[in-house]
């Protein structure tokens, strides 16, 4: 099996294009089996030290003239060669792919980075915008898939080239190895002195010019005593921070650097206190990923991709307003606790973007498109000493909703560790569906409801991956637990099927720790392919599990009273669908039901499951747990007049 690679930004880009091809490369050669890997290069370049050779193979134009014009090589003689070399897929790493490839029926992958010369035109020239719109038009029109780096790129292909949603797949870039080791104290200061690093400083990476707008971030430490490293080439906007720096006279506290290596970038990352990102436009943003695999605490952009990089514990701000960057720098920069803690949450997100993930899609992408060009080829396969990457290794995290505006964009950012998110909404008539837009990763179904039980089976066969994180709205994940999920998810064998969850009760913000919720627990965690719902259930529904089953240490956080109103109208509902529940019983409900029954739950939870400790707070939940029970059979007697 071949692979061609359209390899220009691989030798000759030292920076976003360059990485994500090397890294891409590097990421197919360990981690599969294909047999050669040909880089299609125009010519020589002080990158080429940067790649292995090992099963891969450098191609250099054929003859004098196209050595001589190897630009316009790149553009259709190279398809020859590709021909030639009995390619079996060809992936344009940098949203072109060469003329002719479509007419040789070689299939055809082609990555798009960003629109940003549509979205945001007066950053390029006209004559520019004109070269790139013919180039991506054609290799998006032409590619059999086209990989998309972010879901913001996703929707942007929709949005300025109509491409079909179905067509793009969207493969989350990871970043160098690099980034993903801790270093010694000894090798930190050795890059401290080699660069006359101060002891606390912000870090700012990527090109100097104007939409990664780091003048912003010089405006914010002005009449401050912080430092600040910008890394990176510069461009003409350079100038503009040159000359505002020497105006305000902040020379002492701004430092320059380019042309770092990339293991001495990972040890300034490591060393800095705080990284700050107000660009104001990009694909994806990899130095936000970079800085989280640091343990960096990060300050990016609100909207675009930079959630999707960021995660939740990253704070974000609007690119133009300087009081507020002022103001999050100083936060940050003087609170030592909530930078660790913002450290080891974003750590942990950045966990979805390993070569794990991103090998494991790529395989699935390249499969997919030989499968459907050709019923010759041999299937690609994961080497096996690679750790495995399949779907029972991926989480999907579901939910199922009706109006939960108040709720949604917490346990969306909360479970946005998850590699796939679900929710199946019930027709909200509140602003659940316009908040739920502002999370392009997420996959929204609306669907009218029946009960719980038919809705939450519908949502489980929506799922592409193994295991399932099943949450309701009003619950949260703690760090302790999300590490807790993430580890028994990585381990390849795993004896149990399905994990409970114990839940901690909070009655607003006070925790109720008795009135019958100390026990409290429900499945959360488990193997599709190992469970099913109940079918005779329809309200407190029952998942029934194949295989062995465990419960976790930590607890998750249940916000289910926010009011005495809204929590009696919860037991009210639940108490009229267990009627529906049990209306195929046979029996009659009688004052044994309506007194005895409610009455014996109240007691039980509040006096011998300790209900009067909760104080206030525990007669309420206690009470109305019982006038649940009471309306059940209310509700089950007046449904059986009606038959």
């Amino acid at each position: 099996m071949n692979i061609g690679f359209d390899a220009k930004r691989i030798f000759h880009n030292g920076t976003g294009l360059g990485n994500y091809g090397r890294d891409t490369v590097r990421i197919v050669h360990d981690h599969t089996s294909i047999n050669k890997l040909l880089l299609y290069n125009p010519k020589q370049s002080k990158y080429s030290h940067m790649i292995p050779l090992q099963r891969m193979q450098v191609i250099y134009p054929y003859g004098y003239l196209w050595k001589k014009l190897s630009s316009l090589w790149r553009l259709w003689p190279v398809t020859k060669q590709i021909v030639e070399d009995k390619v079996d897929i060809f992936h344009g790493l940098a949203g072109e792919i060469p003329f002719g490839l479509t007419q040789k029926k070689i299939p055809t992958i082609v990555t798009v980075h960003d629109l940003i010369y549509l979205s945001h035109p007066h950053y390029y020239h006209f004559i520019d915008r004109i070269i790139y719109t013919k180039k991506i038009r054609h290799a998006v029109q032409r590619a059999d898939r086209i990989i998309a780096i972010s879901e913001h790129t996703k929707l942007e292909l929709i949005k300025y080239l109509d491409v079909a949603p179905d067509k793009v797949s969207v493969v989350l870039q990871g970043c160098n190895e690099a980034f993903k080791k801790s270093y010694e104290l000894e090798e930190k200061e050795i890059i401290k002195r080699k660069y006359d690093l101060p002891e606390h400083f912000i870090l700012t990476v990527g090109t100097i010019q104007e939409r990664k707008n780091a003048l912003a971030i010089i405006k914010a430490i002005l009449g401050t005593d912080y430092h600040l490293v910008l890394i990176g080439n510069e461009k003409g906007y350079a100038k503009k921070i040159h000359k505002y720096i020497a105006e305000n006279k902040l020379q002492g506290q701004v430092i320059f650097l380019k042309n770092i290596d990339v293991f001495d970038l990972a040890i300034i990352y490591q060393l800095s206190t705080l990284f700050c990102y107000p660009s104001l436009c990009e694909g994806f943003g990899i130095p936000i990923i970079e800085a989280l695999f640091s343990k960096v605490p990060v300050i990016t952009t609100r909207g675009g991709c930079f959630r999707e990089a960021g995660g939740p514990s990253s704070v974000y701000i609007e690119p133009s307003n300087i009081e507020s960057l002022r103001y999050e720098i100083g936060r940050l920069m003087g609170d030592s606790d909530l930078r660790y803690q913002m450290g080891n949450e974003g750590y942990a997100y950045v966990q979805k973007f390993t070569d794990n993930h991103v090998a494991y899609n790529l395989f699935e992408i390249y499969n997919s498109v030989l499968n459907e060009n050709s019923s010759n080829n041999t299937p690609l396969e994961l080497k096996a000493d690679f750790p495995s990457i399949a779907k029972g290794n991926l989480i999907t995290a579901l939910l199922i909703t009706y109006n939960e505006g108040h709720n949604i964009e917490e346990v969306i950012e909360n479970i946005s560790f998850a590699n796939e998110i679900i929710i199946v909404d019930s027709y909200s008539t509140d602003d659940t569906m316009e908040r739920i837009k502002k999370f392009p990763q997420v996959k929204v179904i609306q669907r009218e409801f029946d009960n719980y039980t038919e809705q939450k089976s519908y949502a489980l066969k929506q799922a592409s991956n193994e295991w399932i994180l099943f949450l309701d709205a009003d619950e949260r994940i703690p760090e302790k637990l999300k590490i807790e999920i993430q580890e028994i998810v990585r381990q390849p064998h795993v004896s149990e099927v399905a994990f409970f969850f114990y839940r901690k009760f909070m009655c607003k913000e006070k925790v109720l720790r008795f009135s019958g919720w100390q026990s409290d627990k429900n499945y959360r965690l488990f193997r599709k392919s190992k469970v099913h719902f109940d079918p005779t259930k329809i309200v407190h529904e029952t998942l029934l599990v194949n295989g062995k089953s465990s419960s976790l240490k930590n607890r998750l956080i249940h916000y289910s009273y926010r009011g005495y109103e809204e929590y009696k109208l919860k037991m009210l509902k639940y108490g009229h669908m267990k009627a529906l529940e049990e209306l195929n019983k046979g029996y009659h409900p009688n004052l044994f039901h309506f007194v005895v029954k409610p009455t014996y739950r109240f007691v039980n939870n509040y006096i011998f499951r300790l209900g009067m400790l909760d104080g206030k707070n525990g007669i309420i939940v206690c009470y109305l747990n019982a006038l649940s029970v009471y309306h059940r059979f209310k509700e089950l007697k007046r449904l059986r007049k009606g038959y």
